[in-house]
């Protein structure tokens, strides 16, 4: 039997709502959440544990025969409209344990991606969705990168965050260094010194350095990789889309 959840204050509803709202407490119970449908679905067909799913009580016969068979609950409207914060999502959400980061295949990875304080969400979610997309499965992102677990990010990147290893870095200099180390062709995307994309060769195993949307990479990381890139383009406009930069060059390191 499904139980049907009326209230607002019930307990369950709001730790999915504090896990939705704060980082924090994610990282610290290792749990997500994710909304719509569609989302939820993928997550849960990917073999993501569940910790709670939610589906509106008039949406349950639609989803029933793809829905796991514990812990689900139905919920009233008004809960549903709790659960959405006045954002534009069809009746189901859900919380998800997170995967822990598998720190022996971002080294022995043939195609890295590493990510420098890229924050806007929109973005990170597009970088992740054409990352899995172009093959990059390990990703590492520094400190203060967006949260890959917000539920912007994993709905914009299409459960893409979720579903790539990701590797939080605290010393970006010492890991690129690592890497140096490992055999790795580090390659930082910038302006300075940069060689035109398609002009240098590159070896596997590769790393792909991408950096914040205002600021580029930090200079310390820059000198420290092996190869400089840049995209060639018009003289009219400075720089392109930290996600279109990175689906360019991705698909050039592909």
């Amino acid at each position: 039997m499904i139980n049907l959840i009326e209230s607002k204050d019930n307990p369950k509803i709001k730790n999915a709502l504090k896990i939705a709202n704060d980082a924090s407490y994610r990282r610290k119970n290792g749990v997500f959440f994710a909304a719509t449908s569609k989302v939820v679905l993928d997550i849960i067909d990917a073999g993501f544990a569940h910790q709670a799913v939610f589906v509106l009580a008039d949406e349950y016969e639609k989803f029933a025969d793809r829905l796991p068979d514990k812990n689900v609950y139905t919920v009233s409207q008004p809960v549903a409209d709790k659960l959405s914060e006045g954002k534009t999502e069809d009746g189901m959400w859900a919380v998800f344990e997170m995967k822990t980061a598998d720190e022996d295949a971002i080294f022995t990875a043939d195609k890295l991606l590493v990510l420098q304080d890229v924050q806007d969400p929109n973005n990170m979610g597009a970088i992740m969705r054409t990352a899995l997309g172009f093959g990059y499965d390990n990703v590492v992102v520094s400190a203060r990168c967006a949260d890959v677990y917000s539920r912007k990010v994993i709905r914009t990147s299409m459960t893409a965050s979720v579903k790539v290893n990701v590797l939080k870095v605290a010393d970006m200099v010492a890991f690129t260094q690592k890497l140096n180390g490992k055999g790795f062709t580090t390659v930082a995307a910038c302006l300075d010194g940069a060689s035109d994309l398609g002009t240098v060769k590159t070896s596997l195993p590769v790393a792909l350095y991408i950096g914040n949307e205002g600021q580029g990479l930090s200079d310390d990381v820059i000198e420290n990789c092996k190869i400089r890139l840049k995209i060639p383009m018009s003289d009219r406009i400075e720089s392109l889309n930290a996600a279109v930069s990175a689906a360019v060059l991705m698909w050039e390191l592909r």
